[in-house]
């Protein structure tokens, strides 16, 4: 009985894995065509915007309907799971509505604190979102806990694609008809709205029930709710949404301390559009890198669920060993890309030493992220806000000296030195509930030396074609090629270096035929 559990359990959480991931894809790729049609300055603009939005979806998609979905699944019988739903629900809807209201009647004083008074149109857009954030919330978690993972996979991939489509038509049309950059922002960010309200009808008969239901009223019962949401739920959000945070702090520094340091307001803004781009990198590189380790999250679950504490601890140092080695590969991939990559998706070279900087955040990032899953996993959260609070304090206190003096790359800096600290913190929460990374030396160091060695072979591949052309498609043809020989290189040197046993590469996606191709390589 516990086995068929647990496998319910595991198929059902690699659904929504497989759907949060496609979703980060989405949400990462639409920025290429939008900055192409908007230029520099309209992306600064959208970007300067955008954390509002990302703290919004963060809170809708993958943070709470986590910790709501662990509240419904505790209760027993589905009038206290519905009690529990609709309580929520009030009071999410409640602080759903202070958020508007700051949002909506303070945009003019947020714009001013972000250095752009023309901003306030695009706050009031985004604030919109947040009466429906708790709908969603609620419906997402409500649905998980019921083990019904369909509905919120679903309502992800469309809720992306619908508000996607919405962008790139308006940015379309505003160009065509001459709109200015802060109209086609504002009507952009409309996009999220229509996506939400799309997602909804997906819980269309949830919400038939939850209006109906009538419960009593207990003071100390919504107390206790509203306890667990805005300790344990905030902190699941602000972890899924480090990196929105990060940017949330250089909407409200980066282009002061720009200015500060002598560029004219104009050149701010488009120095910022550029440093945004890294944004784009930043997305995909954490996807390929942690879509991995956390494809093997779910086995925790089912370790856990079946008290295979062997098993646990052996899946733990698994997916640390996989984390490091993806991170390491694509960090050190975008970077030696970097150059080429930039011009051929944002048409010029612009900024590359700032994005490859901020590329290291890969690394350190999928590490916190890994960390957070394992400690929400032994219910011990709380032990993990102290590394929430480093990193925003330490890029709260750097972001605008750092910029000051170094310009975008002083923000790719800060931004690296605040996860890295953040990792250094996280790692002391595991060993305080008797976990650790086990990562032992012998193995970074090898994952290092196979770094370096397709560091090597790329630049290699980049100085032999580069007499052949100069055009965004060639830029785009020779990444292609760097990728692929790049992925070769590193892949045959840990298969011939023996990083992984056997047993450990059968876990990893795609390891299985990896293992073919060596074996039959060596019979030959």
């Amino acid at each position: 009985m516990k086995n068929k559990t647990a496998n319910f359990v595991l198929k059902g959480a690699t659904t929504l894995t497989v759907a949060a991931l496609i979703g980060k894809i989405l949400s990462a790729i639409y920025r290429v065509p939008f900055q192409n049609l908007v230029g520099n300055r309209g992306f600064y603009i959208y970007q300067q915007i955008y954390p509002l939005y990302g703290i919004a979806m963060t809170i809708g998609l993958s943070g709470l309907p986590v910790y709501i979905s662990k509240i419904i699944a505790k209760e027993e019988t589905d009038t206290r799971k519905k009690e529990q739903a609709t309580i929520l629900l009030e009071i999410l809807f409640i602080f759903g509505l202070l958020v508007f209201a700051v949002l909506y009647l303070g945009a003019t004083r947020i714009a001013g604190l972000m250095g752009d008074s023309r901003l306030d149109e695009l706050i009031k857009s985004v604030s919109w979102l947040y009466l429906l954030v708790p709908l969603l919330s609620v419906a997402r978690g409500y649905n998980q806990g019921m083990q019904e993972m369909t509905p919120t996979a679903l309502s992800q991939l469309v809720e992306q694609l619908v508000r996607i489509c919405v962008i790139i038509t308006v940015a379309l049309l505003g160009i065509s008809h001459k709109w200015s950059l802060y109209r086609i922002g504002s009507s952009a960010f409309f996009g999220s709205i229509i996506g939400a309200i799309c997602a909804l009808a997906f819980f269309f008969s949830f919400f038939k029930e939850i209006f109906k239901f009538k419960y009593h009223r207990n003071m100390s019962v919504i107390l206790q709710a509203m306890k667990g949401l805005f300790s344990e739920g905030l902190l699941i959000c602000f972890f899924a949404g480090i990196l929105v945070l990060l940017q949330l702090i250089d909407s409200f520094t980066l282009k002061k301390a720009l200015q500060a340091a002598g560029y004219s307001m104009k050149n701010a803004e488009n120095l910022k559009g550029v440093y945004d781009r890294s944004q784009t990198f930043l997305q995909l590189g954490l996807v390929v890198s942690t879509s991995f380790s956390t494809s093997l999250l779910p086995m925790l679950i089912k370790n856990r669920m079946e008290h295979d504490k062997l098993k646990f601890k052996q899946n733990i140092r698994l997916i640390y060993r996989i984390c490091i080695w993806t991170s390491m590969a694509v960090t050190s991939g975008l970077i030696i890309l970097m150059p080429g990559l930039n011009k051929a998706l944002f048409s010029s070279e612009q900024g590359s030493m700032a994005l490859s900087i901020s590329m290291l955040t890969i690394i350190f990032t999928g590490v916190i992220l890994l960390d957070n899953a394992i400690l929400q996993s032994a219910n011990s959260y709380k032990k993990n806000i102290i590394v929430l609070v480093a990193i925003i304090a330490i890029k709260f206190l750097t972001n605008y000296q750092f910029t000051l003096h170094l310009g975008i790359i002083g923000a790719a800096v800060s931004s690296v030195l605040s996860v890295a600290i953040g990792t250094f913190f996280s790692g002391r929460s595991l060993r305080k509930i008797g976990l650790n990374r086990q990562l032992d030396r012998k193995f970074i160091k090898k994952v290092i030396l196979f770094s370096i060695i397709m560091i090597i072979v790329v630049s290699l591949v980049i100085s032999l074609t580069n007499p052949f052309g100069n055009s965004r498609v060639y830029s785009f043809m020779q990444c292609i090629i760097g990728v692929v020989i790049g992925a070769a290189s590193y892949v045959t040197t840990t298969r011939c270096g023996n990083l992984f046993s056997d047993r450990e590469w059968r876990s990893i996606p795609g390891g299985e035929y990896i293992l073919k191709i060596s074996k039959k390589r060596m019979d030959n």
